[in-house]
């Protein structure tokens, strides 16, 4: 069983009655029971997240308007951005993924990527 899945399952014991979209990569996501909910009020093309699992979902460019149509449906939808953190984590780990997130990826060179890394490096160690 997936990561993701097994937290789908987590937050649908905690809350069943809200409807968990999830951002895997360039795509927002509703899982399983969700994903045919949510096809009752926007169709999406449903395809395979498992072998059992079905999906349904959006390019993240999209987000803004399908959350607009969604609440003009009175639906309950929470976004999860990053599925696969843990629900809780330290102030050290926030500021780490926090400092990563920031890196605008395609504009480093390896020699810049290494010098992130070392930046990264000592400021963790200095706290």
């Amino acid at each position: 069983m997936s990561k993701i899945y097994e937290k789908y399952l987590a937050l649908k014991e905690s809350d069943p009655d809200k409807l968990y979209l999830f951002r895997c990569g360039n795509f927002y996501i509703f899982l399983a029971d969700d994903a045919d909910f949510i096809n009752n009020y926007v169709v999406l093309k449903r395809t395979k997240f498992s072998k059992e699992v079905m999906k349904c979902g959006f390019p993240v460019g999209s987000k803004e308007e399908y959350l607009k149509v969604f609440e003009h449906q009175n639906l309950k939808i929470e976004v999860i951005e990053n599925p696969l953190l843990p629900v809780e984590i330290s102030e050290r780990e926030k500021f780490v993924v926090n400092y990563l997130k920031n890196i605008e990826i395609n504009m480093l060179t390896p020699i810049d990527a290494i010098n992130k890394l070392k930046e990264l490096q000592e400021m963790f160690y200095e706290s």
